[in-house]
């Protein structure tokens, strides 16, 4: 540009470059939430989210976000963190594809405002926990923690900053059959034969919870049929399966493909002509999108969650009231996990007085115990889960009835009582 600018072309410049300086001084301060943001200044804290906002698991990532943001409202509501907004940055993970995961991991990294990452789910395998320890940046999760523990155990002092909110997956190996057994000698569901057939959708999760449900089947004397293993991804067409489900005429059928519009498909289709099974499907049915899908043929499907909010507990009927005002929609597992990763997080600075500290704050999150709308937190210092159990957070079961998802068991937590299927009266 030349030098010989006229006056009045300056002045205007300079106006203008003052004017835009203005916005942007403003825009740093603008309220995230209804609530407004009580007293907050200065530089934002950047929370990074990795969720699957678009492709079959976008219903997930939606309530991901939702639970994280209403979380960072709370909070800014009430003046941030030492008078600091936090600003959260949702990056897509896709399908849980490698290369969106890794793309998504390397934009955060790359920014060293980012003070700490979240997700409910990231990839399969949870490759993207190296990369986020390497960089030195805190990393709350709430899936897949059998990959956790697989790369954790190992070297925990490798991953000071990296907490599982979900406990150890090895309840979903062990907690049906034994659910099925309390059931049968209560006289709740009393067993005609002792036959299950066992669904997969090819990936580490749904395979890893095949082998050990197989494993401990068998222990109880129980004919197993399968895993039969479908591709990971979209299925629409399940008559291969349900055809051998007829042959079988199994007293349980478990179907471990948790994407929500494949396990809705199966059921509907299932429900053509079912057989007198009971059927329990893998997390699906949590997730708010399953009864959209399903319809009536939801009724009478069983779940379990080795974490889940307790619907007994006075904290999670507040947060299921202020999910529904703020998004209008039913709110899921993930809603209140994210949620609760974003108060757990905040907690752990509290401890440390900076989020810029990043390692500290990653060890203060090791520290923490505390009561939660999934019930008691604490970390396990070998595997960095979260401790499973009645002193920690239980494994809660389901079913769906009349549209509703009710909480049957264990008893202390429970809003409901196992009915029969319909379609087995």
């Amino acid at each position: 540009m030349s030098t010989s600018i006229k006056p009045r072309l300056r002045s205007s410049l300079l106006l203008s470059v003052a004017t835009l300086m203005a916005i942007s001084m403003v825009s740093c301060t603008v309220p995230t939430g209804e609530g407004g943001d009580a007293g907050v200044s200065g530089e934002a804290i950047k929370l990074g989210l990795l969720a699957p906002l678009t492709g079959v698991a976008a219903a997930d990532g939606k309530l991901m976000e939702q639970g994280a943001r209403l979380a960072v409202d709370e909070i800014n509501a009430k003046g941030g963190i030492d008078g600091r907004k936090i600003e959260l940055k949702a990056l897509d993970v896709r399908d849980q594809k490698s290369d969106a995961v890794s793309a998504a991991v390397t934009q955060l990294t790359s920014d060293p405002d980012v003070a700490a990452v979240l997700t409910g789910y990231a990839s399969t395998t949870n490759f993207e926990i190296d990369q986020l320890a390497e960089a030195g940046i805190p990393y709350l999760l709430s899936g897949n923690s059998a990959q956790t523990q697989d790369i954790i155990s190992k070297d925990p002092e490798k991953y000071p900053g990296v907490w599982s909110l979900a406990p150890s997956y090895e309840g979903y190996s062990t907690g049906i059959p034994e659910q099925l057994d309390a059931w049968n000698a209560d006289g709740t569901f009393p067993l005609t034969n002792r036959r299950v057939y066992i669904i997969s959708s090819d990936n580490a999760y749904s395979n890893g919870i095949a082998s050990g449900l197989d494993r401990n089947f068998k222990s109880k004397g129980w004919e197993v049929t399968g895993p039969d293993t479908v591709p990971f991804g979209e299925v629409d067409d399940w008559t291969t399966q349900i055809t051998k489900i007829r042959q079988v005429d199994p007293a349980v059928i478990i179907n471990l493909d948790y994407l929500t519009a494949n396990a809705s498909k199966f059921l509907t289709q299932f429900r053509q002509n079912p057989t007198q099974s009971l059927v329990f499907s893998q997390y699906a049915p949590s997730v708010p999108e399953f009864t959209e899908l399903a319809g009536k043929n939801a009724d009478g499907v069983l779940y379990n969650l080795p974490f889940a909010p307790l619907p007994a507990l006075a904290e999670t009927k507040d947060l299921t009231r202020k999910l529904t005002e703020a998004y209008g929609n039913e709110p899921s597992l993930y809603s209140y996990g994210l949620y609760e990763q974003v108060h757990l997080w905040a907690d752990a600075v509290k401890e440390v007085g900076d989020p810029d500290k990043r390692d500290e704050v990653g060890a203060a999150l090791g520290k923490l115990d505390k009561q939660t709308t999934l019930g008691r937190v604490h970390f396990d210092p070998k595997t960095h889960l979260a401790v499973a159990g009645k002193d920690g957070i239980p494994m809660t079961y389901y079913q769906i009835q009349n549209g509703k998802r009710l909480n049957i068991a264990p008893e202390e937590f429970a809003d409901g009582t196992f009915h029969r299927p319909e379609w087995m009266k």
